[in-house]
């Protein structure tokens, strides 16, 4: 089993949380992604993502990006409902159905965390409950940001994987 999640130092992070964005912004994944951002202090950010129906048409969602663990862990990562930027806790417009491909889980509400977890080997959730990942799954420090994180997320907004809104 992997060690959980230690919170690291708060300017550390919220530096290097800011120039990973900048960084990802500066590249042409964010524009290609139709991407949004804004910053809601200095280790959390609110990114627009786009998902793409079956039948091609487009939904948008909020994911929230924390930097408590970053980036010696991957960022936290939640669904958040507009205006509170509070996390989706049931089923409505912001919470996605997605059939799920094998290394996602998605939970509006995880017994192990009693919140919303986005299972996946480049979100910090991931490492709080119990997993036993490959090695090549394993987020290195230094190596991975959360470029792949939000990459990631964004192949699951697709064809095949994404249905539409969960109401």
């Amino acid at each position: 089993m992997l060690a959980r999640p230690t919170p690291v130092d708060g300017e550390v992070a919220a530096v290097t949380f800011k120039s990973h964005l900048d960084e990802l912004w500066a590249s042409d994944l964010a524009m290609d992604n139709g991407w949004g951002r804004f910053t809601l202090d200095p280790i959390h950010a609110v990114i627009t993502m786009w998902a793409v129906r079956p039948d091609g048409s487009r939904d948008h969602y909020f994911v929230r990006l924390g930097a408590e663990y970053y980036d010696q862990w991957p960022p936290t990562v939640c669904f958040v409902e507009p205006q509170q930027w509070q996390p989706v806790t049931n089923a409505s417009r912001w919470w996605p159905q997605i059939a799920c491909p094998e290394w996602l889980g998605l939970h509006l509400n995880h017994p192990s965390i009693s919140r919303q977890l986005v299972c996946f080997s480049f979100t910090a959730e991931y490492y709080m409950v119990d997993h036993n990942p490959i090695e090549a799954a394993v987020w290195k420090p230094g190596v991975h940001t959360l470029a792949g994180t939000l990459t990631r997320l964004q192949e699951a907004l697709k064809p095949p994987h994404y249905q539409k809104p969960s109401i």
